[in-house]
């Protein structure tokens, strides 16, 4: 099967298999399949479920593992910023719960990004659940911390929702390091769906006392 699909694979395997099991959520969400067929995707579901039990990894070191900075080999890229967290539920490649969520460097502490949120993430007609903007607002100022070398953590967001974010429809993203005043950094952001601001965000994120130093390490560094 990889010898027919090597492009497919070209990402690693568990990255595909959870792009594959994202999709299978979306399916699940959207469909309107009768008992008969939801009852064959239930077998498929648990013969997946006792293949990959008995290598299910718990506890500390393990399932509290999210950035880079705690895994050799995923720092973060200025094309890609979240391949440093692939464990997040918001961004990462090996979680099937997170966003198809894209972040890329613009210039120093400023972030811009995409994103098309499917019917998965809908909360009103036809738009995205207000929740899951907040999530990627939380996302987005955070990463324009770590590529200013200030990674810390939320100490306060707030959202402004000007109007409804579409669902299938892609959302221009951008966020900005905009002050650092010690160990408090003050980072604003928007959504964008054709010029027009659909939702805005601020902000304040604390510097651990520990690590006031740089942030994640980039793909550039030693």
């Amino acid at each position: 099967m990889l010898d027919k699909d090597t492009e497919r694979y070209n990402e690693g395997l568990p990255e595909a298999v959870n792009r594959d099991v994202a999709q299978l959520i979306r399916y699940l969400r959207c469909s309107n399949a009768p008992d008969e067929v939801l009852a064959e995707a239930t077998n498929h579901v648990q013969e997946a479920v006792k293949a990959l039990q008995p290598w299910l990894q718990t506890g500390e070191g393990w399932s509290t593992i999210s950035v880079g900075s705690d895994i050799p080999g995923f720092p973060w890229k200025e094309d890609d910023l979240t391949a440093c967290m692939p464990y997040s539920p918001i961004s990462g490649k090996r979680n099937p719960v997170s966003l198809p969520l894209h972040l890329w460097k613009k210039a120093e502490g400023e972030v811009g990004g995409e994103i098309v949120f499917s019917p998965t993430y809908a909360g009103p007609p036809d738009s995205v659940h207000g929740g899951m903007i907040a999530a990627v607002f939380d996302e987005l100022l955070a990463m324009s911390n770590v590529i200013s070398g200030t990674a810390g953590f939320t100490g306060t967001l707030t959202i402004r929702y000007r109007r409804k974010t579409p669902l299938n429809t892609p959302i221009e993203l951008w966020g900005k390091n905009v002050r650092q005043d010690g160990r408090k950094q003050l980072c604003r952001g928007e959504m964008r769906v054709g010029g027009e601001v659909t939702a805005s965000a601020e902000g304040l994120f604390i510097c651990a006392a520990e690590n006031t130093g740089p942030g994640l390490r980039s793909e550039s560094s030693d």
